[in-house]
């Protein structure tokens, strides 16, 4: 392949479902006057998945909303039906592999599963993985048949990006053997997920284990390493963990030990520090008579308010709205009613919104299931897991241990918190992209060749998804942007990226 047509640079969900959507419209479409060159770059071994669909993630990692959430229609009715078609196999398969985590799970959801009450389940996520990676592979042999496309994957990191002439874009890849090597193309996706998580702290001596990402490289990996460490220690009260921040990943882990008895049986304390004090709700569903929003009631009538203003009124409704626990339903009203109030704001107005203000609301009602939630709760109850509101200063190393230095929330005193601990996990979620440890999104944004929008953590891109010429972003680099297509403020959701598909899909096969 002299010069692809569209090279895709991460094969995870964002990647996937375009190109599933490219390969759709190939094959429903009059025949192109000559094959379509596609080249796939993926850092890591496995295609089509992704971190949280895949092997680097736990067979055990639930979806984070019920499967009915999770993804839309049309979408929805086909993976329900590749659920049901292929449950022998998917049963006997995790029964197989995901030990005690497994068969509960199994025993508590075959009864909705049988009677398809998909809004009760939230399903463990490598299923939506499978379903994708066999959906694209069929369309892809399917379109190779009829010789409409020429598909070239490369297991590499792309590095660096080199505008051309005309148009063009060199990107530089590192194998696996440090060997470097190139491609052209004429358009260029980048699709690799969200930004890698920021390195928070160093750890000098060899008394404390440091995970920076609990993904990388592997999930299982990152909790094998954590059970030899802690081992090593004869004295139980000194196995004592720190998981700095309370996002989806801390209380995906919480649930992953809580179900495996030979950490419990290990594990001290596990200490959760962040500066809400606070793991995600419990997903309610009561059904509510109504859904008052007392605050944005008032701006409304009163006709006189700005960006801050608005914000103040729905992070005062959401308060009342998740008070037990998160009620979506009564969370989209306040949400729904946000965006109206914002319509007669000034373009400034919504970008601030979009890129800044809308992700310090969305973290004031993170939910998760109730497997997640009732596994949290019972490390809690048993005082297993303490939850600190604190923000994080530095670490501290001693004879013992490591020890946590970090700003109450309450007092606004710094403090040491008294216990030492073994290992430290960061779950604090990812760096600006201008200080990015990846390569190319350091590259993409200190060479001038894209721009970040407002939230750092997003590239700014056009209603066609360019962040400059032929070159598209897909995925999580998206959020934070609003034009008249993209209006996100993240884009960690397959019902959304589905939803985008299909317009980027446009853009892309306009050769």
């Amino acid at each position: 392949m002299d010069i692809a047509d569209i090279s895709l640079i991460g094969s995870g969900v964002a990647g996937t479902v375009t190109l599933i959507e490219v390969l759709d419209t190939l094959l429903n479409n009059p025949p192109p006057s000559k094959k379509l060159r596609v080249a796939v770059i993926e850092k890591y071994h496995e295609f089509w998945k992704g971190i949280p669909y895949g092997n680097r993630s736990s067979i055990n990692a639930l979806t984070i909303t019920s499967i009915h959430e999770f993804i839309h229609e049309p979408e929805r009715h086909l993976f329900f039906e590749w659920l049901k078609s292929s449950k022998n196999d998917w049963i006997s398969y995790y029964r197989e592999h995901g030990g005690i985590i497994a068969d509960n799970w199994l025993k508590n959801n075959l009864p909705f599963i049988k009677n398809e009450e998909w809004e009760n389940i939230y399903v463990p996520r490598f299923l939506f993985g499978n379903y994708l990676s066999q959906k694209f592979t069929s369309l892809l042999k399917t379109a190779e048949e009829k010789q409409l496309v020429e598909f070239k994957l490369v297991q590499a990191e792309a590095i660096d990006i080199n505008v051309m002439a005309g148009g063009l874009h060199e990107i530089i890849l590192e194998h696996p053997d440090n060997i470097l090597s190139k491609i052209i193309t004429r358009k260029l996706v980048v699709a690799t997920g969200s930004p890698p998580v920021k390195k928070i702290c160093e750890i000098s001596d060899n008394k404390t284990m440091y995970v920076n990402d609990i993904y990388e490289p592997s999930l299982s990996e990152n909790l094998n390493k954590l059970h030899t460490h802690l081992n090593k220690r004869s004295e139980a009260g000194e196995r004592n963990i720190l998981i700095i921040g309370s996002n989806a990943s801390c209380i995906e882990l919480l649930y992953l030990m809580q179900g495996m008895p030979e950490f419990t049986v290990l594990i001290n304390k596990m200490v959760v520090i962040s500066t809400s004090g606070s793991l995600p709700y419990y997903t309610s569903t009561e059904i509510l008579p109504d859904h008052p929003t007392p605050n944005l009631d008032k701006l409304k009538a009163s006709g006189d308010y700005n960006i801050e203003k608005l914000v103040e009124g729905a992070a005062l409704d959401i308060a009342l709205a998740i008070q037990n626990g998160a009620n979506m339903d009564y969370v989209a009203t306040i949400i729904f009613q946000t965006l109206t109030l914002l319509e007669v704001l000034d373009e400034d107005a919504k970008k601030l919104f979009f890129a800044i203000y809308a992700i310090h609301l969305h973290n004031m009602f993170r939910r998760a299931g109730p497997e997640y939630r009732n596994a949290a709760q019972f490390l809690i109850d048993f005082q297993r897991v303490i939850i600190v509101r604190g923000a994080f200063l530095n670490i501290c190393s001693s004879e013992k241990g490591s020890f946590l230095n970090y700003l109450d929330m309450e007092t606004s005193q710094q403090r040491t918190y008294p216990l030492d601990f073994k290992a430290i996990i960061n779950c604090s979620g990812s760096a600006d992209l201008e200080s990015s440890s990846s390569r190319l999104l350091f590259n993409l944004v200190n060479k001038n060749i894209c721009r970040m929008n407002l939230s750092r953590k997003g590239f700014e891109v056009n209603e066609k998804f360019e962040a400059a010429p032929n070159i598209y972003i897909m995925g999580p680099l998206l959020g934070g942007n609003v034009n008249k297509l993209i209006h996100f403020w993240q884009l960690e959701n397959a019902a959304r990226l589905t939803y985008l598909a299909p317009y980027l899909t446009e853009e892309l096969l306009n050769i």
